[in-house]
């Protein structure tokens, strides 16, 4: 029960708002001073006597207008630049508090805004039912410079994680089918099946975080793309023969299904529909040129294949570098260009990030569960385990880097920062996705060589014991060792791509330390070279203990002179901010305001705690 509150009337006298009747009771008990008039708070009593402390009020404020009319002048400026001030700070923390919450992370921007899309009635709000078709509304858009962005937080809906889990199943059959044969053929259409599934999980995160619908008909339009990617996997393992005209009439089939909801959605929203047709016509572009490699014979099939693919992943950055204006066409021209465009979609950035981020924890996952096997030995502490271990810790490291390090102490995010950076961010996750499943996979078939000591090939499962083998090739080397450095290079180009916060006492800048994760790349790339010098333990223990040297520099280097690598030396201070309750001489309870600071003083204090929020003093 909060203290009751005191208001002067205009006759001199006081009144006492009690919270309840009980209260009111309780007051009246303990003051016996005529001086002072009681009621319970939202009474009519209480109204009236609020309109009769105002008009007592306004007329000192009269009064003190006609004794001294310039102080007072100036006195009300200030208090109306005060109101200003605090409306704008109320409108900023309380309707932009989620906002805000995540700027620290990705950086601040000056030019965000604020809408609310898709206004609901109340009732509408509180219901729980999902409708079968709603019109489509845009999250968040760019106009003049301003960018508009929903103001409820974008949570990850469920479907998208059903999207991840198919893709785990991907990435092992893709993946699986590189290493079994490990070749530069195996590389190549290990390359070719990976990109365009990446473009439709990529296709689906972008219709999500543009439009706000959640209805049974997005559902199930996603359902579909889902299908064609289900059927496009199917068709992997023989696509340099037979199944590629299968393999592209299921890629083609999802992305003509995306372009058709683009036209629709230009149609439903005419403020984005520029956007939205030329994301069509990004799409149709190289469609025409995978229908046209279907018609052409191996080699020269390659050519149409890697131009569509290009044309696939740059054309969507070239029409957003259109949207913002081309520097070297006439500005006529220029002008024109951003006029069709003046409202374009954007991306959620914690939205793309958090898909983003789960989509490395799937490959990360990947390269986990392909190095388990199935021991038969009585205790299995063998050479298959040691190698199985040390690929857990590298995965272990890796994910370290990506969000503990490259992840944390953004001052400003790659997609908030510019252009070339949020496409460098995109494409460079490509990279990434792609050599370190690559490495992975060849990683599994390393644990598995049996040319190392402690490694009795009998000690497997005969499962495991089949794909077994004596001789490492240099291909499985190089497809371990290159994955591992161009995913690393990858990682590098992420964090450059970001402005990180500087801090003026860190041990060691972020350009030496990406220098020492190039150089380590070099090695890495050199390693295949030594052959059957070095076993495939061998192999596995040198690229581990690199990995964990970059761990170790960037934890040290990141960390600032002076400070302590073990903890706080000293115990934390706290601070104590509490509500406490007085007992009366009768055992009953009494409201009032106490410093919890004397009270704490005294252990036999008449006061005690009723409500405590302890935050640790950092």
């Amino acid at each position: 029960m909060l203290p009751h509150k005191s208001i002067k009337l205009s006759d001199g006298r006081h009144l006492h708002v009690a919270n309840d009747e009980d209260h009111l009771l309780r007051l009246q008990e303990s003051h016996t001073d005529p001086e002072f008039n009681f009621t319970v708070h939202g009474s009519s009593d209480h109204l009236s006597a609020l309109n009769d402390s105002k008009k007592y009020h306004e007329t000192l404020k009269d009064a003190l207008r006609s004794r001294h009319p310039d102080v007072f002048e100036e006195m009300e400026k200030l208090q109306i630049q005060m109101d200003a001030i605090s409306q704008d700070l109320q409108s900023l923390t309380q309707r932009d508090v989620h906002l805000e919450a995540n700027f620290g992370k990705f950086g601040y921007s000056a030019n965000l805004r604020t809408h609310l899309p898709g206004q609901r009635k109340e009732e509408d709000a509180k219901s729980t039912t999902i409708a079968i078709w709603k019109r489509p509304v845009i999250r968040q858009y760019f106009h003049k410079g301003l960018l508009w962005r929903a103001s409820e937080r974008e949570e990850v809906a469920s479907f998208e994680l059903f999207v991840d889990l198919l893709y785990v199943g991907i990435l092992a059959i893709i993946g699986d089918r590189a290493s079994e044969e490990p070749s530069a053929k195996a590389l190549l259409y290990f390359c070719i099946a990976m990109i365009p599934s990446y473009k439709l999980w990529n296709d689906i995160g972008l219709i999500v975080s543009w439009f706000e619908t959640d209805d049974l008909v997005q559902r199930g339009g996603i359902l579909f793309v889902l299908a064609c990617l289900f059927g496009y996997t199917t068709n992997i393992f023989l696509l340099e023969t037979t199944t590629y005209i299968q393999m592209v009439a299921f890629y083609l089939t999802a992305r003509f299904f995306t372009a058709l909801a683009m036209v629709i959605g230009g149609f439903l929203i005419p403020m984005v529909k520029s956007t939205l047709y030329g994301n069509a016509v990004v799409i149709a572009i190289p469609s025409a040129i995978w229908i046209g490699s279907i018609y052409v014979e191996e080699p020269n099939r390659q050519a149409l294949i890697w131009v569509a693919i290009f044309l696939d992943l740059t054309l969507p950055t070239v029409l957003v570098w259109g949207m913002r204006g081309f520097p070297f066409i006439p500005k006529k021209w220029s002008d024109t260009i951003q006029k069709k465009f003046e409202f374009y979609p954007a991306l959620n950035i914690e939205h793309k990030t958090e898909r983003m981020g789960a989509f490395v924890s799937l490959v990360f996952g990947y390269s986990v569960v392909a190095l388990l096997y199935q021991n038969t030995a009585s205790f299995g502490i063998n050479g298959f385990l040691g190698k199985a271990l040390l690929g857990l810790v590298q995965a272990y490291c890796f994910n370290a880097i990506y969000f503990d390090i490259d992840g944390a102490g953004h001052e400003l995010h790659a997609i908030r920062r510019k252009i070339w950076s949020a496409f460098l961010w995109v494409n460079a996750h490509l990279l990434f996705v792609l050599g370190f499943t690559i490495g992975g996979a060849g990683l599994s078939k390393l644990v598995l060589a049996h040319e190392t000591p402690n490694t009795d090939i009998h000690d497997l499962y005969h499962t495991y014991e089949e794909k077994s083998f004596e001789h490492v090739e240099d291909a499985l080397r190089w497809f371990y060792c290159g994955g591992l450095a161009v995913a690393l290079f990858s990682m590098s180009l992420i964090s450059i791509s970001h402005l990180h916060k500087e801090i003026h006492r860190q041990k060691l800048a972020k350009k030496y330390r990406l220098a020492y994760r190039m150089l380590v790349c070099i090695i890495w790339l050199c390693l295949p070279a030594a052959g059957d010098r070095l076993n495939s333990l061998q192999l596995i223990s040198v690229t581990v203990g690199m990995t964990i040297t970059v761990v170790a520099l960037e934890v040290y280097g990141t960390s600032c002179t002076g400070d302590s690598m073990f903890g706080a030396k000293k115990r934390c201070p706290y601070i104590c901010d509490a509500e406490l309750q007085k007992r009366d001489s009768d055992g009953s309870s009494m409201d009032t305001a106490v410093d919890p600071e004397k009270a704490a003083e005294n252990p036999k204090s008449e006061y005690k705690l009723k409500d405590v929020f302890i935050p640790v003093d950092v």
